[in-house]
């Protein structure tokens, strides 16, 4: 199983897609054909996607970054817009936005949503087009070979479940884990049958620890 060295993974993720952010439980890399091209399909049609999202959005006042959606797994939904603060005004305000013709503001999620009140309502263009860029493309049923959540037991709160988060390298792709999957009571079992070793193998953590450290000198 390879297990770069730094300056190995240096090359294969480049020196301006260092990740950032939290250090991870775990991470992987894999130099497979295969999961290059599936990651690069699947940013392809999360770039189109987006350009939909932004279509519909620009018809209610809002941006595709006004997008909410919520990842369950390997599914990505649209749930909504934010709202802006000049539609949380009273009608009389001589700012007040109305809220878009057939949306409504969700009071549960504070977020625009379809109005879906009546049948005619559900009926709606509003409807119709929001359904049809709600299921975002997600990178979890492109790339293979690793689980996509571990689930770790925690002494006093029953457990967590962290997904599997994927970024590109120059000749590489990485996945990381919130949670390290040697503390998941079946670890045998998620070793042996969740992760293809031939295609994603496991890194150090010292590893990416000195490329961020060393990607933040150099920008200093």
């Amino acid at each position: 199983m390879p297990e770069y060295s730094l300056d190995q993974a240096r090359d294969l993720i480049g020196g301006d897609r260092i990740p950032t952010g939290a250090i991870p439980a775990a991470w992987w890399i894999t130099t497979d054909p295969d999961q290059l091209a599936a990651y690069d399909r699947w940013s392809a049609d999360f770039d189109a996607h987006r350009e939909q999202i932004e279509a519909l959005a620009a018809t209610i006042g809002r941006t595709a970054d006004d997008a909410y959606f919520t990842v369950f797994g390997d599914r990505s939904v649209l749930t909504g817009f934010s709202v802006p603060r000049e539609m949380t005004y009273w009608h009389e305000h001589p700012d007040h936005l109305p809220v878009p013709e057939g949306w409504r503001i969700d009071r549960k999620t504070d977020r625009l949503v379809p109005s879906r009140r009546t049948k005619a309502d559900r009926e709606s263009q509003a409807n119709k087009d929001f359904a049809a860029v709600a299921s975002i493309p997600n990178v979890r049923t492109y790339v293979s070979g690793l689980p996509n959540e571990v689930y770790i037991e925690n002494r006093d709160m029953g457990g967590t479940v962290y997904g599997t988060q994927y970024r590109r390298g120059v000749a590489c792709v990485m996945a990381f884990k919130g949670g390290d999957p040697d503390r998941t009571p079946e670890r045998k079992r998620w070793d042996d049958t969740k992760v293809n070793t031939n295609v994603w193998h496991r890194q150090r953590i010292s590893v990416l620890v000195a490329l961020r450290e060393d990607s933040e000198r150099a920008k200093a």
